[in-house]
């Protein structure tokens, strides 16, 4: 008997460390989406799980332009609502359909707002149109429930070239991954990397012009839409009316529009008493009043674009579908976070040198300085001071060809190494994460370097170089030079 025992314990410890290292593999070798690296993150959707039950009022849905465009944080500092950005990369209605379905496992939104764009046949060649890889990112995210096994399934039927068991076991599908695989890979700080409930924000600047789209009301053209619009459009209705929710579409400007599609995607829209909003015509374009190209609402738009459009949009859950403001902790408490966001986009298009070293100095940024060969011609006395500001010692305005390399961290202090008519070789690592640096300062004929993280980074020599890296988002802000006109890039 005593050996019967034995032999289930054993079995059962033996299938737990099975089942414990394949769980541990799966999400080792699982491809990983931040902000960081992404402009399109999956990190959010495990945020999202974090969220309090029945906490949020407002879902997105829909591609990435959608990720790009839509600021719950925004929309929360605002108008006091609550909501969350489920939009993924090329995210089709089916996608929109199972994240809509996953999500009300959780919440008891009252409005949901969906992006039209993959409406149309995009990939006309894939059966789901979408590549592979996006249904992955943005399904592998998605927590193991009957929702789950539902779109796995569907998913693998209608593209036969999947594979359900991949799903399950994901290191069928990424093992290739195996050898390159890092510490990044191993790190559990993944599942609460993102802060922006689903938003990511762009800091680029777009173009300087847009052509709107002018509907002709005589035109009567339709746009074919694809195949599994319809049907899935039909379940994401369904699904709304079942639980009391305010559907709305929406075309983002940018989105492919002309009459066909217009006309089709409203009168889809009417066919189920939806309202739609077109931000692609004249007259709602120009309701958003963004200027450009600073804030660029066109396609993927920017962080500027993203606080207009999400303005509008506040201002319009508030005032026409009567989403009542909240005060809630959860997004209380991530309005600092947001705020680094914005100041990180804003410092890489800043080209005075006191606004952007106060900046630094605020958010408590790294620097690290590497000298061009002509940079004491740049330096004037108004930059000096800035930099001395930052603890930063040597006058480089008095000796020609100094080769100079220095690092500045908030915490740690500044240090510094210079020689004249020579080059000089700084070397460490950042101590707020142990990052390895080494910077060449040209002293003589030669050109200044910055190497960060084993990757090394352009400089110019006509200046003082510098990169900013930011220790709280793990993240290298920008590179730019020292002139005596301020900062250029």
């Amino acid at each position: 008997m005593k050996k019967h025992i034995m032999g289930f314990v054993r079995s059962i410890l033996f299938l737990a460390i099975l089942f414990t290292s394949l769980f541990y593999i799966n999400t080792m070798l699982r491809p990983k989406y931040t902000p960081k690296n992404s402009s399109w993150p999956t990190s959010g959707y495990y945020q999202f799980y974090k969220m309090r039950e029945h906490s949020v009022d407002v879902l997105f849905l829909g591609s990435s332009v959608t990720v790009n465009a839509f600021s719950p944080q925004e929309i929360y500092n605002k108008y006091g609502i609550r909501s969350y950005n489920l939009g993924s990369e090329q995210q089709s209605p089916i996608c929109s359909y199972y994240w809509l379905k996953e999500a009300l496992r959780f919440q008891k939104p009252q409005v949901v707002l969906l992006d039209t764009r993959f409406f149309l046949d995009l990939h006309p060649n894939l059966p789901l149109n979408m590549r592979e890889p996006m249904i992955r990112k943005c399904i592998d995210p998605m927590q193991w429930s009957s929702v789950k096994e539902e779109a796995v399934k569907d998913i693998c039927s209608i593209d036969p070239s999947q594979s359900e068991m991949s799903y399950y076991l994901t290191n069928l599908r990424f093992h290739e991954r195996w050898e390159s695989a890092d510490e990044a890979d191993a790190d559990t700080a993944y599942y609460s990397s993102s802060e922006l409930k689903g938003h990511s924000a762009l800091p680029k600047y777009g173009e300087k012009e847009y052509k709107t789209f002018q509907p002709d009301p005589n035109n009567k053209d339709a746009a074919k839409l694809q195949k599994l619009t319809l049907p899935y459009m039909e379940r994401i209705a369904a699904l709304c009316r079942e639980n009391g929710i305010t559907l709305v579409l929406l075309s983002l400007p940018g989105n492919a529009m002309n009459n066909g599609i217009n006309n089709t995607i409203r009168g889809l829209a009417q066919q189920y008493g939806l309202d739609y909003y077109n931000f692609c015509e004249t007259e709602m374009y120009r309701a958003l009043g963004a200027e450009l190209p600073r804030e660029n609402t066109v396609d993927h738009a920017n962080l500027w674009g993203a606080i207009r459009i999400s303005d509008y949009t506040g201002r319009l859950l508030f005032e026409k579908y009567h989403v009542a403001p909240v005060v809630d902790t959860q997004y209380e408490e991530t309005k600092a976070a947001y705020q680094r966001v914005k100041d990180n986009c804003e410092l890489t298009h800043i080209v005075d040198p006191h606004s952007y070293f106060e900046l630094v100095r605020k958010n408590g940024y790294s620097v690290l300085f590497a000298s061009g060969k002509n940079s004491y011609k740049q330096i004037t006395d108004a930059i000096q001071i800035e930099l001395r500001g930052l603890g930063l010692t040597t006058d480089l305005r008095t000796i020609p060809n100094y080769g100079y390399a220095a690092v500045y961290e908030s915490a740690s202090g500044v240090n510094e190494m210079k020689a004249v008519d020579d080059d000089v070789i700084l070397t460490g690592s950042l101590s707020c994460h142990t990052l390895p640096y080494k910077i060449t300062g040209s002293g003589a004929d030669h050109n200044s370097t910055i190497v960060f993280k084993e990757q090394s980074y352009k400089q110019n020599d006509n200046g003082l170089n510098l990169l900013v890296y930011d220790p709280v988002t793990d993240q290298v802000l920008d590179t730019a030079t020292i002139t005596s006109e301020g900062l250029t890039r």
